[in-house]
């Protein structure tokens, strides 16, 4: 709760020096220079408390992308031998008896695997396809996080990070 007092105090001030700003006496008396730092002060309180917005410690980002990228390998390592061990025409065939209990959007990536085969294809070429497709999106979020962390990185530019993955 003292940090929502700090807050509100911090906006209340942000506030009053804008009208200051805005009257001619107190740009006189503070100078054109002045008037440009406190401008600046007046858009980081705008930036980092107006609004919707979170702080990240870039330590905390950089360790959230080395373990999205542990975890990935993971994910692929599992769902590739679980394909080689069980077959995935034998998957397949469990996959499609279980399609109607299958959550919505696993029916939809599915449904959209289906599209785009042909009608000949192999059971397993759905398991393959579907796969293939649920890689691309864990490959989208990381891009996302990447770039989520290069912004971060630009912002901390003297600090010297590298990925451990």
């Amino acid at each position: 709760m003292a940090f929502l007092c700090v807050v509100d105090e911090v906006l209340e001030a942000r506030d009053y020096v804008a009208q200051l700003v805005n009257k001619g006496w107190f740009r006189h008396a503070v100078g054109e220079r002045g008037i440009k730092h406190l401008i600046t002060l007046l858009r980081f309180v705008d930036l980092h408390y107006r609004g919707c917005s979170v702080n990240l410690d870039l330590d905390f980002l950089v360790d959230l992308l080395d373990d999205y990228y542990s975890t990935e390998s993971k994910v692929r390592y599992f769902v590739r031998e679980l394909v080689r061990v069980q077959g995935a025409n034998d998957i397949a065939k469990r996959l499609m008896s279980t399609y109607p209990l299958l959550p919505p959007d696993v029916r939809e990536l599915l449904d959209g695997v289906l599209k785009s085969l042909p009608s000949d294809a192999e059971p397993g070429v759905l398991v393959e396809e579907a796969v293939n497709e649920l890689m691309k999106e864990l490959e989208g979020f990381r891009e996302r996080l990447i770039s989520i962390v290069n912004a971060a990185k630009s912002q901390c530019p003297s600090q010297a990070y590298s990925q451990t993955s």
